[in-house]
């Protein structure tokens, strides 16, 4: 995956840690509990689906998340997330990358100044009013600083 043109999937994971360095070109992630992920930017989506519990630390393009509950989202992305069927999902910005990763963002087709992490649209939330599926994760209960180097 080294140069973007690889995906990646990861599933059946339980309170696992996992660091991706390399880009790619989609990140499905299907059946985690309690993990924490973090990822390089993905040059295309992110799909994840029943994980509960986790920690996510995300750059895509599109991120389509399906049947998760509990999982707090650090996300940069191109455009508005999706979640679907969904229960207490917190998001907040992608943290800035480590050292070892530089122009990692541009290299995936991602403009830094360009984040949408927080208009999630819910599929299962059709009204004007925010849906009460997830939320923007306060300041004060963000991860300050998250180690890339650590497996």
């Amino acid at each position: 995956g080294g140069d973007g043109a690889g995906e990646y999937c990861l599933e059946e994971l339980q309170r696992c840690r996992v660091t991706l360095l390399s880009s790619s070109r989609a990140l499905w992630l299907r059946n985690l509990t309690g993990c924490t992920v973090l990822a390089a930017p993905v040059a295309g989506a992110v799909y994840v689906s029943d994980c509960a519990d986790c920690t996510l630390v995300l750059g895509c393009r599109q991120l389509r998340v399906h049947t998760s509950n509990g999982c707090s989202f650090y996300l940069h992305a191109a455009s508005n997330p999706i979640i679907e069927g969904c229960d207490a999902l917190s998001f907040a910005p992608y943290p800035p990358l480590p050292p070892s990763l530089p122009g990692a963002l541009e290299a995936a087709g991602l403009r830094a100044d360009a984040n949408l992490w927080d208009r999630v649209d819910d599929f299962h939330w059709i009204k004007a009013q925010q849906s009460p599926h997830w939320a923007v994760l306060p300041e004060a209960r963000r991860i300050a600083e998250f180690d890339w180097t650590r497996p």
